[in-house]
Parts: C-alpha cells; sequence; structure tokens
C-alpha cells in the first residue's frame, strides 16, 4: 500500500469511527491541518462519496475547534457545488444543517428538522441513500443525549432497525458495538466489530478495539486452553492494527500486554515495549501519559 493510500485509509477510518469526536485539542488541530493538506491534494482515487465524508468530518472539526465561520464557508462551498447540478438539497448538506440547527437553536430543534424532512421527501423507499444519512444524524443526536442521560436503550432498538435496511454502514455497526460494549455484552460487541472490519478492512482502530474485546474475555475464562486462544486471537487483532496504523498506542499496549502474558512471545513483547517508548516521547501529552503508565504499571521496563 503507498503512502498516500495509507493517509487516505487513515482518514476514512477516523470519519467512520467518529475518532476525531474524542481527540484532545493538539490532536484536533493536528488532524484539521493534516485533513486540510491533504485535500488539497485532489487524490483522484477518492470517491466523490468520500471525499464528501472527509469535508463533513473537516466542517465538525471546525465545530469543535470553534472555527464556526470556516465551518459555514465548508457548508455554503458544499452547497453551491452540490446544488449546481441538482435541485435537490444532498443529505450531507442537510445533516450539516441539522447541525448549524443544533448550534443555533437546540437538539431538539434539529431532531424535529430531520423528521420532517424523512417523512415528507427523503422515506427509505424512495431514497433509501438519503434516508440512511438523515437517520444516522437523528440517531448520533439521540446517542449523545443517551449517554449523557446514561440510558443508552432508548436508542438500542432504532439503531438495530436502521442496520436491518442498511447491514453494510460500518457507522452504525460501530455504534452498536460501543453500546453493547458498555452493557458489559462482548460476544455482541464483538460480532458488531468484526462486521466493521469486514466493511473496512483497513480500519486499526476496529481492529484494535476486537483485540481489547478478546482480551477481556480471555480474563474471564477459566478454561486453559480457551484462554489461550481466546489471547493469541487478541493479539493477532492487535498486531493488524500496528501493521495499519504504526504509532496507534491502543493497538501496541495490547501487543505488548498480550505477548507479555502469553510468555512465549519475547521479540514480539520487546518489539512493543520499543515502540511504546518511542510513542511516549514523540506524541501529544495525552498518549505520552498513556504510554508511560503502560509502561510502569504493565512493568514493561
Amino acid at each position: 500500500m503507498s503512502e498516500l493510500e495509507n493517509v487516505r485509509e487513515r482518514f476514512l477510518t477516523i470519519m467512520s469511527t467518529k475518532l476525531y469526536t474524542r481527540l484532545e485539542p493538539q490532536e484536533l488541530n493536528e488532524l484539521h491541518q493534516d485533513l486540510s493538506t491533504y485535500l488539497k491534494l485532489h487524490d483522484y482515487n477518492l470517491t466523490e462519496p468520500q471525499e464528501l465524508s472527509l469535508l463533513e468530518m473537516l466542517f465538525y472539526i471546525n465545530i469543535f475547534m470553534n472555527n464556526d465561520m470556516d465551518a459555514q464557508i465548508i457548508y455554503k462551498n458544499l452547497k453551491d457545488r452540490l446544488l449546481s447540478s441538482n435541485d435537490k438539497k444532498s443529505a450531507k448538506l442537510l445533516v450539516m444543517e441539522a447541525t448549524l440547527l443544533q448550534l443555533n437553536e437546540n437538539d431538539l430543534k434539529a431532531i424535529e428538522f430531520l423528521n420532517k424532512l424523512i417523512s415528507e421527501e427523503y422515506e427509505y423507499d424512495s431514497d433509501p441513500t438519503s434516508y440512511g444519512l438523515l437517520k444516522k444524524k437523528i440517531l448520533s443526536i439521540k446517542f449523545e443525549l443517551a449517554t449523557s442521560l446514561n440510558d443508552k436503550d432508548i436508542v438500542m432498538k432504532d439503531l438495530i432497525d436502521l442496520i436491518e435496511k442498511i447491514p453494510l454502514d460500518p457507522e452504525l455497526w460501530w455504534y452498536l458495538g460501543e453500546l453493547y460494549y458498555k452493557q458489559g455484552k462482548l460476544n455482541e460487541s464483538k460480532y458488531c466489530f468484526e462486521e466493521v472490519v469486514l466493511i473496512m478492512p483497513f480500519n486499526y482502530v476496529g481492529f484494535a478495539k476486537i483485540a481489547e474485546i478478546l482480551y477481556y474475555q480471555a480474563l474471564q475464562c477459566t478454561n486453559g486452553s480457551d484462554k489461550e486462544k481466546l489471547l493469541q486471537d487478541s493479539l493477532n487483532n492487535a498486531l493488524r492494527s500496528v501493521e495499519l496504523s504504526g504509532l496507534y498506542l491502543k493497538g501496541w499496549s495490547f501487543v505488548a500486554v498480550v505477548s507479555k502474558i502469553l510468555s512465549n512471545k519475547p521479540d514480539i513483547l520487546q518489539l512493543a515495549t520499543k515502540k511504546i517508548k518511542e510513542i511516549a516521547d514523540v506524541s501529544n501529552s495525552r498518549d505520552k501519559i498513556a504510554a508511560e503508565y503502560i509502561l510502569n504499571e504493565k512493568s514493561l521496563v
């Protein structure tokens, strides 16, 4: 895989997993700069839907950074570009409009706006793609509301119903996997994240998540041979994660922790420890603190 392909898949992975919503300000600023630079390269292998997804991410990054004017510019430019060839607003634009409505009014107004669009113009039978995008936005708002209320059951049924209609959407599987994980349903959660990496085979965050779930399943397992198999499967997924993203701390952390437990992987443990030390030296404050904690807490040094 070429360097440009790696960069493309990295950004698409960050978009599909919503990783950008969990970054520190410094990391978010770096992502903003990197993504802006990449989009100016006009990667000819980037499809139009993918480009729209990345522009959507850039729009939201600007929102998170309080660059409201830049976000408005992205929205306006996309609106001018898309409406010039189509009288009907794209669902991407409508979702951005709903986001601006969240900022200027409130979440409930945004949900009301989206539901009205679905009932009047974007029903599943007539426009399944747009329907899916609008419903995902509603679910994402409800997901955040449910998180703040600590009541995620209110979105579970809607999410499963939508997956039945749109089974190849990795973002929906990711949402569902997170919900199951927080409920302690590890088998169900693992299945969801396996669907994510089947749909997006370069999703290094997804492979690390599978490694994490398998690790915790191994800790709960009392059968020796089953425990060892779970640990080996965890290690394999963690290794795939760092193969796709060489400085991904979570991936290397599980490589180190699991290989140490297995005790017959000294070369892998040594490499993982070396990589975690490198990350501690060059990364932002959050990763630096996390890397140093892992090295000390897990007695890797």
